[in-house]
This record gives structure tokens, C-alpha cells and sequence, in this order.
């Protein structure tokens, strides 16, 4: 039950509403909004019912005889960010009587032409672009915040021109890519296009020529959360992946990962602070076969990182 205090306009809801039972001075109103009623909180009797929820718009609709809200919410992930109008299907006027038959064949073409008017080209690409967003979602369970700004971006670029000529698909992740980095969700281009089903040169491709035109400022990679995602992925230990987190931060003071692919990166880190002798790690079989799927990156990526990260910082 969702319970809503009178916090702001305290003192003057206890001069208008009060407890028949007890002292107006050590009693509080409390509003219920689902069930619509005002509670004493000390004897627990209720004072106000049936209260009306003046927070949102409500009509009645006479047909069904239900309580419906005026519209949907807005948002950047619906074409028409939800405010889009209709002409109704009622042929009916304000007062409830019903139209005569020429005015409905007057409005039958104005519901025509509104609705032609307002599915536009613009507006299906946006549609195309957020359903297959709203898949995406669902695949990678991203966050709400994550999608807004994805689709907020998406705009940016179509409003560019800079999906003219390309995969509505490719652009939608390339996007959805440059949201996850400013969120500092751990998140790869590769998996993002592979879930997407889309080329991963391509994505590529298409977020570079973004990050250029649109002049973003794109934060840095956090391989922390990364060797993070990929020993929990490996299923490693708590204690491999803290041995991996200090190693790492060796190998940036040493400045030993700059230039080079962050996931081979964590990938070499993780597999290099894995102690040889330990009985658990060698019983789980944590080659660098399993450390590179879990990194999405092949084998020799992480064997030639690996031994040049040993050979500066002498680990060997």
C-alpha cells in the first residue's frame, strides 16, 4: 500500500481535516491515494473517503463505464514522443447526440487526413527504430534511463542525416553503444552488434562517424567493471577477480593499456593474476580458451598482451 504524508502542507491540512477522536496536536493525516482515504495515524479511523486523485487527468468513458487516463506518457522512445492527437471513432458531439450522416462523412475524411499527416517518413524510421530499441531492452535488460538517452541520441543523429544511406539497425546500435558508455554500463560494440544481429566492422563503422559529426565527448572504457562482468562471466572466485582488479591497477599506472583493445586487455589481466598452483582454478579448467570467450576475444589477443604485460612488469 503506497502511503503519502502531508509533509509540506502539514499545519494547514490539520486546521481543515482532524480526528474526531484524538488531540489535533499529537495526531497526523495520513492520505492513502489507492484506496482514496484520509487515515488518523494515532486511533487509525477513517476520516476522509472516497477522495479524488487530482494528480492525474481522468475521464468517464460511458460506453465501458471505466475510469481511463487522457493520453499516454510522453517519451523519446514513441515516434510521436505520445503527443500525437486522434480524432475519436465516436460519432457523437459534445453534448452526446449523435452526428447526422453528412457531418460523419466530413469526418471520416478529416480522421483520414489526420492520420495520413501524421505517419510521415520521419515517422516511420522512428517507429521501425524504437520497436526494434524496445527489443533490445528486453535482450540486454537495460535501463530505462539507458533507452531514453539511446533514443535521445538517435534523433540527434537522424536530424543529421546520418542515417540516410545506412541500416536503421546498425545506427540504432551504434547509438544504444555511445548510451552505454555514458551511462558506464559494461557493455561491448561487439556484443551490442552481435545481439543486434548486425555487422560488428559496420557498427563500428557508424559510431565512429557519429562520435565525429555530432563533436560527443564519449567517457573512457572503466575496465574495472569490465574485469568485473568478465570474471563473473568466467566464473571465477571473489578472490581471482580482487587479485585481477589489483593487477589492473598496476598495469595502468605502468601505462602498459594504452592503445591497446580494452577486452584483450582484461582479458590478459584476468588470466595473468590467476595463480598457477591454485587446486580451485585448476579443477574449474580457467584456460585462456574461457577467459577469451568470456571477453569476446580470441586467444592471441590474450596470449600476446599477457606476455607483454609480464615481460614489463616482470610478473614471469
Amino acid at each position: 500500500m503506497i502511503v503519502y504524508y502531508y509533509n509540506k502542507y502539514k499545519k494547514n491540512m490539520q486546521s481543515i481535516i482532524q480526528c474526531e477522536r484524538c488531540d489535533p496536536s499529537e495526531s497526523q493525516m495520513i492520505t492513502d491515494i489507492e484506496s482514496g482515504e484520509i487515515i488518523c495515524n494515532r486511533c487509525g479511523i477513517v476520516v476522509v473517503k472516497n477522495l479524488e486523485d487530482t494528480t492525474k487527468i481522468w475521464h468517464k468513458v460511458e460506453d465501458d463505464k471505466i475510469d481511463t487516463r487522457n493520453g499516454n506518457p510522453s517519451s523519446l522512445t514513441l515516434f510521436d514522443q505520445g503527443l500525437m492527437t486522434r480524432i475519436g471513432n465516436t460519432n457523437r458531439d459534445a453534448s452526446g447526440n449523435v452526428i447526422n450522416s453528412m457531418m460523419v462523412t466530413r469526418l471520416n475524411k478529416m480522421r483520414y487526413h489526420d492520420k495520413r499527416s501524421q505517419i510521415n517518413t520521419s515517422a516511420r524510421n522512428l517507429g521501425r527504430a524504437f520497436r526494434q530499441l524496445d527489443s533490445l531492452k528486453d535482450k540486454m535488460s537495460l535501463p530505462n534511463a539507458v533507452i531514453e538517452k539511446t533514443a535521445y541520441i538517435y534523433r540527434k543523429v537522424q536530424e543529421a542525416g546520418l542515417v540516410r544511406g545506412r541500416k536503421i539497425n546498425t545506427v540504432l546500435g551504434a547509438s544504444l553503444y555511445i548510451a552505454c558508455r555514458e551511462f558506464e554500463i559494461p557493455r561491448t560494440l561487439r556484443e551490442i552488434s552481435t545481439i543486434n544481429n548486425e555487422k560488428y566492422r559496420e557498427t563500428s563503422r557508424v559510431y565512429r562517424q557519429i562520435v565525429l559529426h555530432l563533436g560527443r565527448q564519449i567517457p573512457q572504457i572503466d575496465v574495472y567493471r569490465y574485469v568485473e562482468k568478465v570474471g563473473k562471466k568466467a566464473k571465477l572466485e571473489e578472490k581471482n577477480i580482487r587479485d585481477a582488479l589489483r593487477l589492473m591497477k598496476k598495469v595502468q599506472d605502468a601505462g602498459l593499456s594504452a592503445g591497446k583493445e580494452p577486452m584483450g586487455i582484461v582479458g590478459a589481466v584476468i588470466y595473468l593474476s590467476l595463480p598457477k598452483s591454485d587446486e580451485t582454478v585448476r579443477k574449474k579448467t580457467i584456460t585462456q580458451a574461457v577467459i577469451a570467450d568470456a571477453a569476446g576475444v580470441s586467444e592471441v589477443t590474450i596470449r600476446n598482451v599477457y606476455k607483454d604485460i609480464e615481460k614489463k612488469l616482470s610478473l614471469g
